[in-house]
């Protein structure tokens, strides 16, 4: 099978989370031909591909050009890590072209600045792998399966219960830390809990997410302009 990845406007990060497969990603290439990924090769293709990850947000007109691209490439096209699937942080930039003048002044870029968005706003995205970082072993597992002829299934429950599978203690009850984990998409295996931290809702909502519950819970916490920057950070759209 071919494969490609294709890196739009983001930290850089998911596209490198690839590589730190390490040993792992011998066995995607098993399966897989990589045909394109600009963050391990500067060869390009124009080639059909089976498989397309996709990473970052629409942020400019070239990001556009070359999501419609990997569209139209691909026969299965991923979206992978919350830029691509929920717009993350700069997809809370409520004014990117404001921004982007704040910045670099009245420099024109080499490109059309957009409003930053989710890849999902612009084309049919047929699987979803959140996270910032997005989990690798998920993306892995999605990989293999697609190679095996499974169709991936995705994670259906909150990070909640990953922390109760994993007996972790309640810092959000217990200890009186703020945490998105009731309403946030598991999958992370509840990392930040792990560690006695937050969950900060990386993932993106989870399925029927009581999110009026858990505002009311976090107002004990904190004041309710903090409990709504907490919500959009990585989720605005």
């Amino acid at each position: 099978m071919k494969l490609a990845i294709f890196e739009l406007t983001d930290c850089g990060g998911c596209a490198l989370n690839v590589l730190f497969l390490y040993d792992r990603l011998f066995d995607i290439l098993e399966f897989y031909e990589i045909v394109e990924f600009h963050m391990a090769s500067s060869s390009r293709s124009k080639e059909k591909v089976d498989v397309a990850l996709v990473t970052g947000t629409v942020s400019t007109q070239r990001d556009l050009e070359v999501l419609r691209e990997a569209r139209n490439r691909s026969e299965y096209l991923i979206a992978l890590g919350t830029c691509a699937t929920h717009g993350s942080v700069q997809g809370s930039v409520e004014n990117a072209k404001e921004a982007f003048r704040r910045i670099y002044g009245h420099v024109k870029g080499p490109t059309k600045v957009l409003e930053p968005r989710p890849i999902t706003e612009y084309v049919p995205v047929d699987f979803a792998i959140p996270g910032c970082p997005y989990n690798k072993e998920e993306m892995f597992q999605v990989l293999m399966n697609l190679a095996r002829g499974v169709e991936p299934v995705a994670k259906d429950y909150p990070v909640c219960l990953e922390c109760k599978l994993n007996e972790y203690e309640c810092v959000l009850l217990k200890k009186g830390i703020p945490c998105l984990g009731p309403v946030t998409a598991g999958g992370c295996n509840a990392q930040c809990p792990a560690l006695g931290l937050g969950c900060i809702g990386c993932r993106g909502p989870s399925m029927d997410a009581n999110v009026p519950g858990l505002v009311e819970v976090l107002k004990e916490i904190l004041p309710e302009e903090e409990i709504a920057r907490k919500l959009r950070t990585f989720t605005r759209w």
